[in-house]
């Protein structure tokens, strides 16, 4: 302390991220659009040792916003070590799902660290392959070691028991995560038979004992989660589960069967225009449809289902109500089933400015713009009465 001041000595924190950090202070204004990522890393950086979890928050955010595919390269190629740190959930949490829903792309990398791969592996949302995961564990495992990769070890005519040895050693803790009971026995004798010499004996002869008996041996790992391809700029597949859980009264964490359940795209405003007209005569006669709007006043997404669709009828069955931050906090999603089974559907025949009414006001879509109030259903959908439309799409939805 001097002259009645104190003299606070950060050599690490640049005086151009101090100043951010200082107006943010003072002035609860923070503008990253003119920052470089370098700079806003460096922000993220001090602020959390600073303790200013508001602000940690608030970059983190900004980032998986406008910084998204930049995360994801440099999150493989060894960020991931920094956004492991618990204050830095937020972008952690992001950039697993992110990769566990499209994962081909990064498993194609040579840059692939161990632990983020077998962080990856253990997780029951990674959408591949069991058997597609398996081989580029292979290709992974031999790219770990010059004796393997200079020997080409995939011509397996020419490896010894110690390169098999050599392979085991790097792959052993991933062995454990293996969803093994899930792959073909096709699939099997083709990719995995020919490296039982790197499988532990046990772990083979329960592989092997499984495809002769059908019997799972205990604490077997379930199946992960399947995935619904959906054609939409609204949803990603996780959502889509969620809908199909939802729709069959299943917890909304149940593990999806594989290509049991399938989204079809009939209806898009963006593509197809928001005329009333048009909504109506893409989904009439339909069969059981799903409405996913996007809220143009702040991002939410909302939606409905309807099993029926007849010519102008819609089902107030549910709605579902999803208040998310990104597409990422599907943790948050919500539904409000109906209380009023007297207007489980809702004839608009008399209405012909209103294309869809949940409910006979709970949601009301009007070409580009919607209305919402409380009235038959368990809770509110939105925080305002009307809102405008940023996106608007519609499924066809059925079980194979």
């Amino acid at each position: 302390m001097k002259d009645n001041m104190f003299n606070f000595t950060k050599p690490n924190i640049s005086p151009a991220i101090f100043e951010i950090i200082l107006r943010y202070i003072y002035t609860g204004v923070l503008d990253l659009k003119e920052k470089s990522v370098s700079d806003i890393l460096n922000l993220l950086v001090a602020s959390d040792e600073l303790l200013i979890e508001e602000l940690v928050t608030f970059v983190q955010k900004y980032l998986i916003e406008n910084q998204n595919e930049w995360l994801l390269n440099n999150f493989i190629k060894g960020f991931h070590k920094l956004f492991k740190l618990e204050n830095y959930k937020l972008i952690n949490d992001y950039c697993l799902e992110s990769i566990c829903e499209v994962p081909e792309p990064f498993f194609n990398s040579p840059e692939f660290e161990k632990d983020i791969l077998l962080e990856l592996i253990k997780r029951d949302d990674l959408v591949i392959d069991e058997v597609e995961l398996w081989n580029y564990l292979i290709k992974w495992g031999i790219a770990q070691t010059s004796e393997l990769k200079e020997k080409n070890i995939t011509d397996l005519d020419k490896c010894n028991e110690g390169d098999f040895l050599v392979l085991k050693n790097v792959l052993e803790p991933f062995f454990l995560h293996i969803r093994f009971f899930d792959i073909p026995s096709k699939d099997f004798h083709s990719n995995i038979r020919p490296f039982e010499k790197a499988l532990p004996k046990a772990r083979f002869e329960n592989i092997v004992s499984f495809y002769l008996t059908k019997i799972q041996p205990e604490n077997t790992l379930p199946s992960r989660y399947g995935m619904i391809p959906i054609d939409s700029v609204i949803i990603k597949p996780k959502y889509a589960a969620i809908f199909a859980n939802w729709i069959q009264r299943n917890d909304v964490n149940a593990r999806i069967p594989r290509n049991k359940y399938n989204f079809n795209l009939i209806y898009r405003g963006s593509r197809d225009s928001f005329n009333i007209t048009t909504i109506r005569n893409k989904c009439s006669g339909q069969g059981a449809c799903i409405l996913v709007i996007k809220v143009k006043e702040n991002g939410v997404i909302i939606g409905g289902y309807n099993p029926y669709a007849k010519s102008f009828e819609w089902s107030n069955d549910q709605v579902i109500s999803e208040h998310w931050y990104n597409g990422k906090d599907y943790k948050k999603v919500k539904i409000s089933r109906v209380t009023n089974k007297s207007y489980a559907i809702y004839e608009s025949y008399n209405f012909n400015d209103m294309a869809l009414n949940f409910g006979n006001s709970d949601l009301i879509v009007n070409g580009d713009s919607g209305t919402c109030k409380r009235r038959n259903y368990k809770s509110s959908i939105l925080n305002t009465n009307k809102f405008s439309i940023d996106e608007m799409e519609i499924f066809k939805f059925y079980q194979s």
